[in-house]
């Protein structure tokens, strides 16, 4: 049973502390590291005492909001799955966050077992789209066969991001087209670069915008 370790990041310390209580209720889950502004966290970065996998970002905070902190987390190559906490936020907002490769949003009023369930869909599959979500990704879709986007991805590549896609890990890819891993890495490295995606979320969008896999909901959400 894999184990998934969360950092939760917000100015509330009171929220900090009934989250954690909520979460590590489950058995998959386990509260390494909090921190009340990106500051900290990046602090927790720097001294070697930051152990999460995936972390609750809020949005407000003082100090380095969450903005900021997830622009930093990018410019210093970190790898955090990160989960977007806000009470407020729209449209467009979450378009600018998918784009710098957030892995999933939740409302701070969300139910508990939402809350659970998107920290073990993004653990699992490396993102997490909610049905409001995934009609922003149709709406970006449509606009860009508006623009007649170019496709600039070779027949393998395009191979491999569906294979992607389809949840299969880097070894699994490999077996599945007789290369090797080292090559699969290559190619999802270069996929990355030519679809100026952060992560496996922003490949999955880039792949549903550009309609190289069709939507379905019950497989995205």
């Amino acid at each position: 049973m894999t184990k998934y370790k969360i950092g939760i990041i917000d100015d509330e310390l009171l929220f900090i502390r009934g989250m954690k209580l909520i979460l590590e209720q489950h058995e998959q889950i386990e509260v390494t590291n909090t921190a009340k502004s990106g500051v900290e966290l990046l602090g927790q970065l720097q001294s070697g005492e930051f152990e999460a996998e995936i972390i609750l970002l809020d949005l407000s905070m003082p100090e380095m909001d969450g903005i900021d902190t997830l622009l930093k987390l990018n410019e210093l190559n970190i790898s955090l799955l990160v989960i977007i906490l806000t009470s407020h936020y729209n449209d467009a907002m979450i378009i600018k966050l998918l784009d710098e490769g957030v892995a999933g949003f939740l409302a701070k009023n969300e139910d508990p077992q939402e809350v659970i369930n998107t920290i073990l869909k993004v653990g699992e599959k490396g993102f997490h789209i909610n049905d409001h979500i995934l009609q922003l990704v149709r709406n970006r879709r449509l606009l860009a066969k508006k623009n007649k986007l170019s496709e600039n991805l070779s027949k393998r590549e395009i191979e491999i991001l569906k294979l992607i896609c389809q949840e299969n890990t880097n070894k699994e890819i490999a077996e599945q087209l007789f290369l090797s891993v080292r090559t699969i890495e290559g190619h999802r490295n270069r996929l990355l670069l030519k679809t100026n995606s952060k992560n496996t979320a922003g490949l999955v969008m880039y792949a549903i915008i550009n309609n190289i896999i069709e939507i379905d909901n019950s497989k995205y959400s």
